[in-house]
């Protein structure tokens, strides 16, 4: 039951070693060595469409790059449906070499992995420091580095560009702080007829809705989870005020549709939807899908306080091997794919941020920045990035406060009781997950 309860926790965290040999060949789970000490890594990854292209690139780039490692990288779905493969793996001792996944630091608890600081103490050419405090932090659990920041990603606020000239407001120029986004939202939404269905709404948000309410209330000054990582805190004052603001744009000043977040991103690429939060993962395709010019800004401040932007993403993990040769190589791979030269690959051919701190300075950030003004805010937003904490029930709490959001949304239940139902269930879950 526990390895059950597991799985679950993992899968919805994801917004989820028999060895052999023959014919003058040895081998282990997750890889093989031939008679000439050549290895071969079996890399599985999570990431489709133009990110998936790019990480095939660099699985490409990395075998051209030297004649000792050979890695074949395999799609595996999206993170939920890679996570239960990788879980059906862990039950049939059949896991690859590495993998690339979201929610992966929780699979620490599974030891099958091995911590990347058993990696970094011994390797000095590679220096974690360099790495932007956040990243590290969005791979730990239980305080230890269970994975490699790969594809990170900030919630960022896309804008259409002729709907802000039509509705007098500067193009250039995104709403800096709550205030201001509700007043461009205001604007922006034409309902001639006073229907109640506008033709045109000002505001919407991804489906993934507990990644932007959690940016709200940690820019409140709210939190997710206290300092044991056992009780969740978002049924709190600040955490309460910012879902009653997510409820007055639906109900009161209604400016964004009542629970229609999947039809987000295609109302925005079609015209009708003046302003989208969502992932800066999605810059590229959408500034490349839209027959406008699309404009990107930095997730609005709240009030005064000082911005708090968490990170999405996935992760590299390595798995357990019983030869140290092909976890050396796994290694040896994953430094490539989040070296400098990869990372600017990355960032380029999608809108993952560089997970590196001194990444302003790169002379190849400052050209994308300066050819590709889109991709400014999601680099802006680097300093103020933190991490939530990856807490056993994570998964779980991502999907109550999306269910939260659809209560209040619908006018089923108000900000306090919805927060607080999702406390009782995220709670007692913290409880079966850490108690078995």
């Amino acid at each position: 039951m526990k390895n059950m309860r597991w799985l679950v926790g993992i899968m919805i965290a994801a917004t989820l070693l028999s060895a052999c040999g023959g014919g003058g060949q040895s081998s282990a789970s997750g890889g093989s060595v031939d008679s000439k000490g050549h290895v071969n890594l079996e890399f599985w990854y999570a990431l489709g469409g133009d990110a998936g292209k790019a990480v095939e690139q660099l699985v490409k780039n990395f075998n051209e790059s030297q004649s000792n490692i050979t890695v074949v990288a395999t799609y595996q779905g999206d993170y939920t449906t890679a996570m239960a493969k990788i879980y059906s793996a862990i039950t049939g001792n059949s896991l690859p070499s590495l993998a690339q996944v979201g929610g992966a630091p929780l699979l620490g608890s599974s030891d099958v992995l091995i911590p990347i600081t058993d990696f970094t103490a011994t390797d000095t050419s590679f220096d974690l420091n360099a790495i932007q405090p956040a990243f590290i932090e969005y791979n730990k659990a239980t305080g230890t580095l269970w994975s490699l920041p790969f594809n990170n990603s900030v919630p960022v606020l896309y804008y259409n560009k002729d709907l802000f000239r039509a509705a007098g407001f500067d193009p250039e120029k995104s709403p800096e702080n709550l205030d201001e986004l509700l007043s461009y939202a205001q604007a922006l939404t034409i309902d001639s007829n006073n229907t109640g269905s506008p033709s045109q709404w000002g505001l919407n948000v991804k489906d993934d809705t507990h990644w932007y309410l959690s940016t709200l209330i940690l820019e409140n000054g709210g939190r997710i989870v206290n300092d044991t990582e056992m009780e969740v805190l978002y049924n709190q004052p600040k955490a309460v005020e910012m879902l009653q603001l997510w409820g007055d744009w639906v109900n009161k000043y209604k400016v964004m549709p009542p629970n229609q977040h999947a039809e987000a991103q295609s109302d925005f690429l079609a015209g009708k939807l003046g302003m989208l939060l969502g992932s800066s993962s999605q810059v590229y395709t959408l500034t490349q899908s839209a027959s406008f010019e699309v404009g990107v800004g930095i997730f609005p401040a709240v009030g005064n306080n000082p911005r708090q932007i968490p990170i999405g993403g996935g992760s590299l993990v390595i798995f357990k091997n019983t030869d140290t040769r092909i976890s050396n190589a796994a290694w040896e791979f994953s430094k490539f794919m989040i070296s400098e030269d990869s990372s600017i690959y990355l960032t380029t051919q999608t809108g993952y941020l560089p997970i590196y701190a001194d990444a302003f300075n790169w002379p190849d950030i400052k050209t994308l920045i300066t050819q590709t003004p889109q991709r400014k805010a999601s680099i802006e937003s680097l300093p103020y990035a933190v991490s939530i904490p990856v807490f056993a029930a994570l998964g779980n709490s991502d999907l109550a406060l999306r269910n939260a959001i659809q209560k209040v949304e619908l006018n089923a239940a108000t900000p306090q009781k919805a927060l607080d139902d999702a406390k009782t269930s995220v709670d007692a879950s913290i409880v079966e997950f850490t108690n078995p």
